[in-house]
């Protein structure tokens, strides 16, 4: 019993708030007030959403055109250089594949020099072919790992320069775009050719 008696309190209290809140009045004038954004008269208004029109046109242009950092990310994840080759940064695409290659050449050729001169230490009878072919195969298998090693850091390098590269492209394109946009009569826009006069 007392449970219903708390709830049908907190509940008339409640009705009782809200309707002392409604029954405040809304300043209409403060409310209506346009010079707290600077605006003047209703050109000011005009001009300053004609202006908002064009820049949300212009931010759809960009949306079309920019490059997602977590698709760039991923296509450098999968092959080096690859997410630059996509925010069209050619040259350092070009140093992260290669070097990413050579890294990946350097490690499988040393490591099968390794692994044929330890094979060749298993299958030996002789004290001195087992020291020889066993020292034989354990400096091109430390260099293999320094190889895979350089690899991995030119693998790490390339993913944070890909999120650098397209952060870099997506803003040279928004200014790419801005300029385009003030400086040309033939505007391509979401919807359609607009000529300016």
């Amino acid at each position: 019993m007392k449970h219903y008696k708390y709830t049908l309190l907190l509940l008339v209290f409640l009705l009782g708030a809200v309707w002392l809140k409604a029954q405040e009045t809304i300043n209409l004038q403060a409310f209506a007030d346009s010079t707290k954004y600077g605006w003047m008269n209703y050109l000011d208004r005009d001009s300053y959403r004609n202006e908002l029109n064009q820049r949300q046109n212009l931010l759809q242009l960009y949306e079309l055109e920019a490059l997602s950092t977590r698709d760039t990310f991923l296509k450098s994840l999968v092959m080096p250089g690859w997410g630059q080759f996509a925010s069209k940064n050619n040259n350092k695409a070009t140093v992260f594949m290669s070097l990413e290659l050579a890294a990946l050449m350097g490690s499988v050729y040393f490591y099968d020099r390794a692994m044929t001169n330890y094979r060749q230490y298993q299958s030996a009878t002789q004290i001195d072919e087992i020291n020889r072919y066993y020292g034989k195969s354990q400096l091109p298998y430390q260099y293999s790992l320094m190889a895979a090693g350089f690899g991995f850091v030119v693998w790490g390098y390339n993913l944070y320069d890909v999120i650098m590269s397209t952060n870099e492209y997506n803003e040279q394109l928004w200014k790419n775009i801005y300029e385009r946009r003030s400086t040309s009569p033939l505007q391509l826009t979401p919807s359609g050719l607009e000529l300016q006069f």
